[in-house]
């Protein structure tokens, strides 16, 4: 059995060969390494894998089909003989729509074993990455990275961001969601500024426009309002937060995740969330004290961000209504940029909370009230023995008393730490807060994530 499991990818493996060789030849590069990609991945374990190939073999026979259509109806028209070449295409198209078959098998299903949990959410992450960018492809390529240097090469960009949505999925599904979702995010920022740096010392293709762009998130709402134009991040943040609600504050904002790093450090440095969630209450069994409980964030911190964002709003107003030059409004975003820094090293370090995102950042408040629209809600959902650790865990100052709240309040940005370290698993994500939707409602959100943050990995800066 051992032997003919290790041979059950091999049909897929034949199938898609050819397939990349067709699209090579019909001139779609792109479709070709796709294929290639998907080949050898079949080699491997994951059990999303196999419920792909399932879905993409049948599409490629019916691909087949449609070519020997096409061919045999060009070879009519020229009065040349077309019986030998249908034959040859159907036969190929018969043989890859059969090479799904032992993928059916009892065998197949205990092959591709690993993440067979989360198979489905891998899945889904997959295709809604894929539903995302295929229409940036067709409509305008030029925000792929990999159209701008290789044309007619997109698709295969489209394919790996596809497979990393699904990867990224598996891993925030895993045991260790809170490490997995620091490392993603820390990712998703380190390319965003890497893009930044090579489009300034090389090659302006990476900033699309050749012009630089401040990367400080409150200019998505004030730069338009400055320019009187250009309204397309400020709608891709909007779209955003509709659909995965206050966690692009956690997931996908590229300079909130090293804010969020200091405020983490004051919970023990790199394991400080490990012993969090192996501690219990105040002293552990074992006589080691727990990870300490973040300060409660002043009250007047949530009306300075308010503060903030009319700043943000009324500047550029006044600086375009004045006719202030170009500097000027630069050197303003620089500010709002550089309040980062000592926010982040003199407050969320030492306090535990996330200073800067919590009272400074605007956009901050703007994922927060578009971010009650979208369906996405901690809420708790099993009994609570009060060990805390949801509430040291926090880093939004979300979190109030476990025995008398029934989830953290309107602060909260969504990351899932809490419902990770909760010993009990008494907190999950939830459909509007309703009791019986977080067997679909967890899983959704994760898939919504994972799909955003590969989509925004595949699209150059803008």
């Amino acid at each position: 059995m051992r032997g003919a499991s290790r041979l059950i990818p091999l049909p897929s493996f034949l199938a898609l060969l050819p397939a990349g060789a067709h699209f090579w030849r019909s001139g779609q590069p792109g479709l070709a390494a796709a294929c290639l990609a998907l080949a050898l991945l079949a080699w491997g374990r994951a059990a999303w894998v196999r419920l792909l190939l399932l879905l993409v073999l049948p599409l490629l026979a019916a691909r087949w089909i449609w070519a020997a259509a096409q061919f045999v109806q060009m070879r009519m028209f020229m009065g040349e003989p077309w019986h030998r070449l249908a034959v040859i295409l159907l036969s190929v198209a018969l043989l890859t729509a059969l090479a799904a078959l032992p993928l059916l098998r009892e065998s197949a299903r205990q092959r591709y074993h690993k993440g067979d949990t989360s198979a489905l959410t891998q899945l889904a992450a997959l295709f809604l990455c894929l539903a995302l960018l295929l229409p940036v492809w067709l409509m305008k390529p030029q925000l792929l990275v990999i159209e701008r240097f290789f044309p007619q090469w997109g698709s295969l960009q489209l394919a790996l961001a596809s497979i990393w949505a699904a990867c990224a999925a598996g891993w925030l599904s895993g045991k260790k969601v809170p490490q997995v979702r620091m490392r993603l995010w820390r990712l998703f920022s380190l390319v965003f500024f890497a893009q930044l740096v090579l489009g300034l010392a090389l090659e302006s293709r990476f900033l699309l426009s050749g012009q630089l762009h401040l990367p400080v998130p409150g200019l998505i709402a004030a730069a338009p309002i400055y320019r009187g134009g250009g309204w397309f991040m400020l709608g891709l943040f909007t779209f955003s937060t509709l659909i995965a609600g206050a966690a692009w504050c956690s997931h996908l904002c590229y300079f909130g995740v090293w804010d969020a790093s200091a405020a983490k450090s004051c919970a023990g440095g790199p394991h400080g969330l490990s012993a969090i969630k192996n501690s219990g209450s105040a002293n552990t069994d074992s006589g080691n004290v727990a990870p300490p409980v973040p300060r409660r964030a002043p009250r007047w911190l949530p009306y300075l961000r308010l503060a903030m964002l009319g700043l943000t709003l009324a500047v550029p107003l006044l600086l375009r209504l004045s006719g202030a030059p170009l500097e000027a409004a630069l050197a303003c975003g620089l500010l709002l940029g550089l309040l980062a820094v000592p926010a982040s090293l003199l407050v969320s370090r030492k306090a535990g909370y996330a200073a800067y995102c919590r009272g400074l950042c605007p956009l901050g408040l703007l994922a927060k009230w578009i971010g009650r629209i979208a369906p996405w809600r901690v809420r708790r959902t099993g009994s609570c023995r009060r060990c805390m650790a949801c509430v040291r865990v926090c880093r939004q100052d979300a979190m109030g008393d476990p025995m008398t709240t029934s989830g953290p309040n309107a602060d909260c940005n969504l990351c899932r730490d809490c419902v990770a370290v909760c010993p009990q698993k008494a907190l999950s994500i939830t459909c509007y807060g309703m009791h019986g939707t977080q067997a679909w409602a967890g899983p959704t959100l994760i898939a919504l994530l994972a799909a955003l943050h590969a989509a925004f990995l595949a699209m150059a800066r803008i």
